[in-house]
């Protein structure tokens, strides 16, 4: 070994020490980046949901508490939609709704909207909600649920406001403590399905016609099969089976 070769710590670093340590530093570099590209491509979209909490509008229609709390409108698109109803935080709105049920009123609040599936994020106070002496329920009653078939799937239990837009990612372990905390305080519980054409499906989950509540905590965000029968109200679907119903994957 040369003299200049020898290392000294207070010296001038030699050359070939130079060399190697720039290549080594360049090569973690590079590595480091295309892993974390590789890391990121392989994640699922977050989803199209979106919520403009700025955007504070009055919608009119006709209010239910159960079996969450819903307005079924026209002010969406011009078409009888169903909206599902929540607070700013992390909590449902039906023990609000009271005597207003089944009646035109009037609700204050900001969308939260993914493709057809929306809620409204009401004002805070006792405000939010008002009957409305010149709305008019013809035509815009709901539908009672219409059964369609008996299933069997496989998917995962989330929380319909973050699912929708209030948040993401709205699924998976990352969401898990959110999402019980959004289903514990009365924000309707939704099934996520995808098939094996990555084609997906969400349906609102109900029991014998009931919301659900605490129950579903131990199962919020992991994978389980449900058996339990597929409805459909109105523009919704839901799937309706017991706790009992559900096993863990």
């Amino acid at each position: 070994m040369s003299q200049d070769d020898f290392f000294i710590g207070w010296a001038k670093t030699p050359e070939i020490d130079r060399r190697f340590m720039m290549g080594a530093g360049l090569s973690i570099i590079t590595g480091t980046a295309a892993v974390g590209i590789g890391i990121a491509a392989r994640q699922r979209p977050v989803g199209p949901g979106t919520w403009n909490m700025g955007e504070v509008r009055e919608w009119r229609g006709i209010a239910t508490a159960e079996p969450y709390g819903m307005l079924r409108t026209l002010d969406l698109d011009g078409t009888e939609r169903t909206a599902l109803l929540g607070c700013q935080g992390k909590c449902g709105v039906s023990a609000k709704i009271g005597a207003l049920a089944g009646k035109p009123v009037v609700v204050k609040g900001s969308l939260i909207q993914r493709g057809r599936h929306t809620m409204i994020a009401v004002i805070d106070g006792l405000d939010w909600i008002r009957e409305d002496p010149e709305g008019s329920v013809d035509g815009l009653a709901f539908p009672q649920p219409e059964p369609i078939m008996d299933v069997s799937l496989e998917g995962e239990i989330l929380d319909t406001k973050c699912w929708f837009g209030a948040m993401r990612p709205a699924q998976g372990k990352t969401h898990k403590s959110c999402a019980s905390l959004c289903i514990r305080g009365g924000l309707p519980p939704a099934f996520y399905v995808r098939d094996m054409k990555d084609q997906t499906a969400l349906m609102i989950m109900t029991s014998g016609g009931y919301g659900h509540n605490k129950d579903l905590l131990p199962y919020v965000a992991d994978p389980v099969a449900i058996t339990g029968r597929l409805q459909r109200l109105g523009d919704l679907f839901l799937l309706d089976a017991p706790v009992s119903a559900i096993t863990r994957l």
